[in-house]
């Protein structure tokens, strides 16, 4: 019996893998076409020399030392094109916001780098002009002087032509400025306010790269960056007010619908970035599929996933916020009934809590570290200490945000609210710039894209070594070692 048992565990398992794999191949082959596709239809070929442009201001601004960096709209009813600005400080007096209209007078070109990429190191640089035509741009403009906000009939008829998805999005963002400006009577540091944005509304517009270094150091960036972590804490905070409602039988749809709902609009008021959708979408499919008594683990709701965004967004498969997530994702799920198994057999029931954190936290870092080193050049090693501290202080911000949002009108609950909030994030980000200081929390190591490729073909097979103990895969592991070796002893 025993033994008809685990065969049949291994053919399931089998056919996840070959299932998995077809599948993987197919969102990849899907990906490609339709970002060849997508690239095709953004090209423009703009008109040669400076000429008077309006545009609708779809997403909110970013500041940098001497520029407005602003990405507007133009076109009309039929087709819109999106365009990167960059605008000197002193052409307009305040930052443009989402829903202004823009008139501004230069020379739209294609995306094009600042400067040229060296042949030699070309996985090393920054490709800025890919960058921001996978964030689905057309053309780039400098504006020197000539750049003022209309407010007419004009401005209103050019802000209505736009499409539906993007007048929504501005009205989000919109709701999402006037709830940062609560956070300006909790008085906090400049780097703590612009974490406590980021982290509970996704406004990262004042995150600069010295409020981002302790949290990349430290291994800590996916906190600021909205995910299935952050939904998760929402998700479960919001099934615990609205328990109540099971005393009736169709309590639990209800409670479902509500949830789901609650989420996406937290989705749009956030911004839609791809780790966010990516997570709704798993979340919803889970919590409907949770309705018919199945499991919420399931690889097939990451390909549904993925397939959806996809779809809506081809370009998002060249993005690394998208890989990165699923890549993280997909370990998680795939290593889970591996896990399982030995946490029944070595783990005491009381101390799950404690393991199902520590596996979530040490796979998802294993799944990103290979393509993370290769990105950015920098591998984390305190990062088991860095969750048990940002996770924690993530879930207080979340709960304690949503709270001082809805209790605002309460001076008592606001004032102790917003203590709570502001004493946390200080906590939260003093903690890590000293876990940062210290030696060793990171390493530098830049593989190459030949050696990172490999790197997760090892993974596997080490852990299968590993697991099942067959030499098979001993020899397996060995082979792969030295391939990636070689691939480093190549690179450096």
């Amino acid at each position: 019996m025993a033994v008809g048992v685990r065969r049949l565990r291994r053919r399931r398992r089998q056919a996840n893998i070959l299932f998995l794999s077809l599948a993987s191949v197919a969102m990849m082959l899907l990906g490609l076409s339709l970002d060849l596709s997508e690239q095709q239809r953004t090209k423009v070929d703009w008109s040669s020399g400076k000429h008077l442009w309006c545009g609708v201001v779809t997403e909110p601004s970013h500041a940098t030392q001497k520029t407005w960096r602003t990405a507007v709209m133009i076109g009309d009813d039929d087709s819109h094109r999106k365009v990167m600005l960059s605008i000197m400080k002193g052409a307009l007096e305040k930052m443009p916001q989402a829903g202004d209209v823009l008139e501004f007078r230069g020379k739209i070109s294609r995306p094009y780098n600042f400067f040229p990429k060296k042949a030699e190191e070309n996985y090393l640089d920054f490709d800025y002009a890919k960058w921001i035509e996978r964030q689905g741009f057309s053309g780039q403009c400098f504006v020197a002087r000539e750049a003022r906000l209309v407010k007419d009939s004009v401005a209103q008829r050019l802000v209505a032509q736009l499409p539906w998805w993007n007048r929504l999005r501005i009205q989000a963002f919109s709701l999402r400025d006037r709830l940062a400006g609560k956070y300006k009577q909790l008085q906090l540091e400049t780097e703590d306010a612009a974490v406590l944005a980021a982290l509970t509304l996704g406004d990262k517009s004042q995150v600069t790269n010295e409020v981002r270094k302790p949290f990349t150091l430290t291994g800590a960036s996916h906190v600021l960056a909205l995910s299935g972590l952050h939904l998760s804490i929402l998700v479960a905070f919001l099934l615990l007010l609205l328990r109540p409602m099971r005393l009736r039988h169709w309590s639990k749809w209800l409670m479902t619908v509500v949830t789901i709902l609650l989420v996406w609009g937290f989705v749009v008021l956030t911004g839609c970035s791809v780790s966010i959708v990516r997570s709704a979408l798993m979340l919803t499919l889970m919590l409907l599929l949770a309705m018919r008594g199945e499991g919420f683990a399931s690889l097939n709701n990451v390909v549904v996933a993925a397939f959806v965004i996809l779809c809506v967004s081809p370009r998002s498969l060249m993005d690394i916020g998208f890989q990165m997530s699923f890549l993280a994702v997909f370990f998680i799920i795939y290593f889970l009934p591996y896990y399982r198994e030995w946490a029944e057999q070595h783990c005491p029931y009381r101390w799950r809590w404690l393991t199902d954190f520590l596996y979530i936290a040490v796979i998802a870092q294993v799944a990103t570290a290979p393509l993370a080193a290769c990105i950015f050049g920098r591998v984390p090693l305190l990062f088991l200490l860095t969750n048990v501290l940002v996770i924690p202080c993530a879930y207080v911000l979340l709960v304690g945000a949503l709270l001082f949002f809805l209790l605002s009108w309460w001076g008592v609950a606001a004032a102790a609210l917003g203590w709570l909030l502001s004493h946390t994030v200080t906590f939260m980000t003093s903690s890590l710039e000293w876990m940062a200081s210290l030696p060793l929390a990171s390493v530098e190591v830049r593989p190459s894209p030949l050696a990172t490729l490999f790197l997760y073909p090892l993974i596997f097979v080490l852990f299968a070594w590993l697991w099942f103990h067959r030499r098979i895969y001993l020899w397996w592991t060995v082979l792969m070692v030295g391939t990636v070796a070689s691939c480093l002893l190549w690179g450096a």
